[in-house]
């Protein structure tokens, strides 16, 4: 991204994310999910998911550190998937990964439960133009569908908001079938 895009990007975010009061239990609207955030989290608004995302790949949900260098991204696919395949994924889709991920450095893919709810977890970095990037994926089953969460950022920057992705992540409980 060149350097002007960068700036307009960061405006857009300026005014189009809102600041989360205080620590508290979200329930997203279009989601089967509810999220642990706080005063320190950036929510951004759809607007602003609209304006930064292509539509082929536009997340449902979007929340920032508050130093907006790690973004935590929810999408909810049509793809079919029953919790009992969720463990499966973590042979299945390193491969996946691996080609269509140029530059990958590492990967590295865990079986996790948060909240109860098993989560295949692809954790991956790959080289930046000014540093190694650090890619998250989890990916659940949430009524029945794929249920992802993609948490991005560089790996130093990861590093600076850990304790706060992770408690974000930790807070995630995705909601049972109505």
């Amino acid at each position: 991204m060149k350097r002007s895009s960068q700036g307009a990007v960061a405006a857009l975010l300026l005014v189009l994310a809102t600041q989360t009061a205080n620590a508290a239990t979200a329930q997203l609207q279009n989601l089967p999910l509810s999220v642990e955030t706080n005063d320190k989290m950036l929510t951004l608004t759809p607007i602003a998911i609209e304006k930064i995302y292509p539509a082929q790949s536009r997340p449902e949900a979007v929340f920032l550190t508050g130093d907006k260098k790690v973004t935590m991204g929810f999408e909810w696919r049509q793809t079919l998937l029953k919790p009992t395949e969720v463990s499966g994924l973590v042979g299945q889709f390193p491969a996946v990964i691996k080609a269509q991920v140029p530059g990958l450095k590492s990967l590295t893919p865990k079986l996790l439960t948060i909240q109860g709810t098993p989560w295949a977890q692809f954790i991956y970095t790959l080289s930046g133009k000014s540093g190694d990037l650090r890619r998250e994926m989890l990916i659940t089953s949430a009524q029945g569908r794929m249920l992802i969460l993609n948490v991005d950022s560089s790996v130093k920057d990861y590093s600076t908001n850990d304790v706060m992705v992770r408690t974000f992540v930790n807070g995630v409980k995705v909601m049972p079938p109505q």
